[in-house]
């Protein structure tokens, strides 16, 4: 029969103590190393669809100009397809926030909050 002292169970409750703080520590590491690399998963695909969307718009305008050629002159075409992009422009704009920040900060605040 081994005879435990207070001593030596103190010392076993502080090294499983340095055990389990640095165990804690590994996983918050860890888990940090997750949401960055989903938050900069999202950011590159965000980055590649709003290069691709800008290159779509280029050409749906440009379309649209050959469009508007067959009832009008080509200044007037392009300068309507001009206008309409405008437009685009300026609702993207006053719903911004609806469209463009409340979705990021849902996405964020899920991936920062799992």
């Amino acid at each position: 029969m081994s005879k435990t002292t207070l001593l030596d169970e103190l010392k076993s409750i502080i090294a499983r103590s340095k055990d389990w703080a640095t165990l804690e520590l590994e996983y918050a590491k860890l888990t940090a190393a997750e949401k960055i690399t989903v938050l900069a998963g999202a950011a590159v695909a965000g980055a590649v669809c709003l290069l691709l969307g800008i290159a779509a718009l280029i050409l749906f305008g440009i379309s649209l100009a050959y469009l508007f050629l067959n009832f009008m002159t080509p200044a007037l075409a392009f300068l309507a397809s001009g206008g309409v992009m405008l437009v685009l422009m300026a609702l993207v704009y006053f719903f911004k926030q609806q469209m463009i920040l409340n979705p990021i900060a849902r996405m964020l605040t899920r991936i920062l909050l799992k």
